[in-house]
């Protein structure tokens, strides 16, 4: 009787522990946040999004290029209204998205992967701020 009660138990915490982890696994990340690219021709892309007021800054080593606000369409798209451009990204279930930067990567899509909860913010004053403004360009 006891080995019974005992299996009935260990079975019910095993499924509690599989179920709740489907569960959890299913809860998708909200745009927020540092996100960073790798490398690319050079240059590192980041992205910040300040879900307060929905706003987001786009930075290109640095130096911010483009800034505006976001909104949440459905199931993790998003649309991004810069001064410069507009585009929308689909926010993945690991905390990464696809963004295109015209002049760079071969017009390819370049991956952003969120480095931290809170936004980033780069204060610094460059005088080359044009140069790379015109990467998101045509």
């Amino acid at each position: 009787m006891i080995k019974k009660m005992f299996c009935m138990l260990f079975l019910g915490y095993v499924f509690v522990l599989i179920f709740g982890g489907c569960v959890s696994s299913n809860i998708s990340p909200s745009l927020k946040g540092g996100y960073q690219s790798e490398n690319v021709n050079g240059y590192f892309v980041q992205m910040s999004f300040q879900p307060d007021n929905n706003s987001f800054m786009e930075y290109i080593n640095n130096r911010e290029v483009d800034k505006g606000t976001y909104e949440d369409l459905k199931n993790g798209v998003y649309k991004i209204n810069g001064d410069i451009q507009e585009f929308e990204i689909t926010l993945n279930n690991d905390n990464t998205f696809d963004i295109i930067v015209k002049r760079l990567n071969d017009g390819k899509p370049i991956k952003m992967k969120n480095i931290d909860d809170t936004p980033v913010h780069f204060s610094t004053k460059f005088d080359d701020i044009e140069v790379y403004k015109s990467l998101l360009e045509d």
